[in-house]
């Protein structure tokens, strides 16, 4: 072998070379390094020489004819070489790049190749994140600076405004260019995957993928242990978790899975239509049937003809909203909470997430989903399985559901009126939203919200995207954003009692009115015009007369209380009538209620809390946030906007007109806390205080309410907005955040609630009060219609 190896040329050594990774054998390697020491020393250089000219890969050495299998460096992947009679220098090289880096270092040779550097890919990272956070922070001073100058009167136009006349124009250009450029993307893919298959007959795509998500996943990001109260506990305390937890998200914040689609969604089995990666790219290109396929039945509030959709399951289904990792943007949800957890010595067998489908209204997730039942059995098992009650967690409607599911559970025929006692320790409500939601009113009404009013010129690239009617007819069908409309009525919403330090000398009586209707009509409509509804899409042709009487009278108004809202949307019912389903599924009579049943169980303020002396409640949320409290409307002056029905199943383009009346966006007064037509209060960004914190400071610890039977003992932990930009995390506003999702990763709140789970000085939680949700409460009842009544019993207790 030495011999015929010493004479061969060079070139008839490089014939036939056919290279690719194969499998390491330690015992070839060992073989051909003892044949390299025993080497004529004539031939050795002319050998370094060659293998320095091959260094881009020492299969080039190879000659004569044989097979070598080789492993890679990952243990992923494994082929092999085809090669005449190899040199022994070269399958030492080959196949122990180090053996013979060593041998020549060994040597002292002079033409030995550097390692490679690792420094400069580190530095050229630190400056893309220093540029990066430069712009950011220049975008911002722009944004700030402009608004300051504005409010004052030196400027006329701000960074904002400025931006929308420039984007606006573009956005029908930029859509369809956006979706070109996915569209190529994905068929260069296409053309990859299927080069890989011609050339690698045995390629493997299921292989392929999963080891790019792996690639991708690597970055992915935990919370640093001085940030997690859990870790802290656990290192100088020991403690341990110490009652089952199970855990209800709230709305929007848990993914939906496609099990039967529509049109762009009929082959996309199980996949997320909503929250993920891929529910993005759904968004963008295919959005109207994307909504077509996440929109209800209005009829009957379930499942549309050809469209299953059920919730992601697991504790998948709420950690992340978008991403895992730094680069995807890192929008957790209930991962910290996951963290914490499992620092106590939680698992998958002791804590659970019950993710259930947020569009349904409360009475459709027993009636389709079962998911009730479903929980009850959990909380059962749990309680069999260690002898402990269970400890529920929500987050934000997630009281709404919880509070249901009591309801529910004490009925005779479910559990029992004792069965929350036995079986429940503690209920921990996280930024709940035991009143409803403001944004919920204006999001049925219009399609509008302060997330959209704020975006700026982003928010008319959106109106392009999606407009107000198509968002509005989306929302219509949810029952669940019915559910959380503003509960309790005048005698909480227009009493003004947490509006007291925001309006004097205002030119919008907010005290008695929810809605106030605008002075600024709408250029180019004619005043005395009257409203009228599409007849086209009423869902019973008959209810035109009470719909278009409904439209008169909220037109006529200068202003409309939380109970006339609501009575308006009950029978316009988003353009559609009355006959819409959340409105067969939910109560809202405030001046004469009705008795108990699944109608009125959604309502904090009717239905009472369930018999549970030793059950513990913790009111847990943020303050010090402006939201949402109340909303300046006028005449839609009727702008029309564009909107291809892309993908749908009917297919075409239709003109969509604007709803009836929309946000009066011109509106400002600053002084009074009115922005851009919406008047904002404290709480904590999504939910007012009022919704936050009445249920918990006032009827809930007044045995006269009648909503505390049982007499649960109620405490309160408040926590101040004290935001903050943190590198690793810069999608959110910091550990010290209470914005509505934020809290979930609060520390402080993290703190207390790692102490409810472990038992560690729980006795000594007391209320933590910042805002002045006790002076709100004082000023309701003090208020001659302020209040609520008695609800109606539904059982005697002892």
């Amino acid at each position: 072998l030495q011999n015929s190896t010493r004479h061969l040329d060079v070139s008839e050594r490089n014939r036939n070379l056919v290279s690719c990774e194969g499998r390491r054998h330690e015992d070839t390697i060992m073989r051909r390094a003892s044949l390299e020491e025993s080497n004529a020393s004539a031939s050795k250089a002319h050998r370094r020489r060659r293998l320095q000219r091959s260094n881009s890969f020492p299969g080039a050495l190879l000659s004569d004819t044989t097979m070598i299998t080789h492993r890679a460096a990952d243990n992923g992947a494994s082929g092999m070489i085809i090669s005449p009679v190899p040199s022994e220098e070269s399958l030492t090289s080959l196949m122990d790049p180090k053996l013979e880096s060593s041998r020549r270092r060994n040597k002292g040779s002079a033409r030995e190749n550097p390692a490679p550097s690792h420094h400069q890919p580190e530095s050229l990272k630190r400056k893309i994140i220093r540029r990066t956070l430069f712009a950011i922070f220049v975008l911002m001073g722009q944004t700030l600076l402009s608004a300051a100058l504005k409010r004052y009167g030196i400027i006329t136009k701000d960074f904002n405004e400025i931006v929308a006349e420039r984007l606006s124009p573009m956005a029908e250009q930029v859509m369809p260019e956006l979706q070109q450029q996915l569209e190529l993307l994905e068929m260069r893919m296409r053309d990859t995957l299927e080069s890989a298959r011609f050339i690698a007959p045995g390629f493997n795509e299921t292989l392929y993928w999963l080891r790019l998500n792996q690639t991708a996943n690597q970055g992915s990001v935990t919370t640093q242990e001085r940030l997690r109260p859990g870790y802290q506990l656990a290192q100088k305390y020991n403690a341990q978790g110490q009652h089952p937890v199970i855990m209800v998200p709230g709305f929007v914040t848990s993914g939906l899975e496609v099990w039967k689609g529509k049109a762009c969604m009929e082959k996309f089995f199980r996949e997320r239509v909503w929250g993920g990666f891929a529910s993005a790219q759904y968004w963008l290109r295919q959005r109207y049937c994307v909504m077509e396929n996440l929109a209800l039945d209005p009829v009957h509030g379930g499942d549309p003809d050809g469209i299953k959709l059920r919730s992601a399951q697991g504790f998948q289904a709420a950690d992340f909203f978008v991403g895992n990792d730094w680069m995807w943007g890192n929008y957790w949800v209930w991962s910290k909470i996951f963290e914490n957890l499992a620092d106590v010595g939680y698992d998958g067998s002791t804590m659970t997430m019950e993710a259930y489908d947020w569009r349904l209204g409360m009475a459709l997730l027993e009636e389709r989903d079962g998911y009730f039942t479903q929980l009850k059995s959990r909380i059962e098992a749990y309680h069999k399985t260690s002898g402990k009650k269970v400890i529920i967690t929500s987050h934000s409607m997630g009281v709404i559901v919880v509070h249901y599911f009591f309801a529910w559970v004490t009925e005779k025929s479910n559990g029992g009126k004792y069965w929350v006692d036995k079986h429940v320790h503690a209920f921990v409500n996280i930024a709940g939203a035991s009143l409803g939601v403001v944004k919920a009113s204006s999001a049925l009404m219009s399609g509008e919200m302060s997330d959209t009013v704020f975006m700026g010129g982003i928010g008319n690239v959106i109106e392009h995207f999606i407009p107000r009617k198509a968002r509005k007819d989306l929302w219509s069908s949810w029952g669940s954003l019915w559910a959380m409309l503003p509960k309790g009525g005048d005698a909480l919403w227009n009493t003004g009692a947490d509006l007291e330090s925001t309006t004097k000398n205002s030119d919008y009586d907010f005290n008695k009115h929810f809605f106030v209707m605008s002075k600024n009509e709408g250029e180019g409509l004619i005043i005395n015009e009257v409203p009228m509804c599409n007849r086209d899409e009423l869902l019973d042709p008959s209810s035109e007369p009470v719909v278009n009487e409904a439209l008169q009278q909220f037109s006529s108004r200068e202003g409309h209380s939380a109970q006339q809202l609501i009575d308006f949307l009950l029978k316009w019912g988003g353009g559609m009538g009355p006959d819409i389903s959340p409105t067969k599924l939910h109560s809202f009579n405030y001046v004469k209620r009705e008795k108990p049943s699944s109608r009125t169980w959604h309502d904090l303020t009717q239905t009472p809390l369930p018999y549970a002396p030793n059950l513990k409640i913790y009111c847990m949320y943020g303050v010090g946030i402006e939201t949402e409290r109340a909303y300046v409307y006028k005449r839609n002056p009727g702008e029309q906007r564009s909107f291809m029905d892309d993908n749908s199943s009917d297919n075409g383009n239709t003109q969509i007109v604007d709803p009836p009346f929309i946000l009066d966006t011109s509106v400002e007064d600053p002084e009074n806390g009115i922005i851009h037509g919406i008047k904002y209060a404290d709480g904590d960004g999504s939910v007012p205080l009022l919704s936050l914190g009445y249920m918990c400071a006032g009827p809930w610890r007044n045995k006269e309410s009648g909503l505390n039977p049982s007499g649960s003992k109620i405490i309160i932990r408040e926590y101040d907005h004290r935001p903050e930009f943190t590198v690793d995390d810069p999608m959110r506003k910091g550990p010290f955040s209470s914005e509505h999702v934020d809290i979930l990763g609060n520390v402080e709140m993290m703190e207390d609630l790692m102490k409810i789970v472990t038992d560690h000085e729980v006795e000594t939680m007391e209320d933590k009060i910042l805002s002045d949700i006790n002076g709100i409460v004082r000023r309701i009842d003090d208020h001659p219609k302020g209040g609520l009544p008695r609800p109606k019993r539904r059982w005697r207790f002892p």
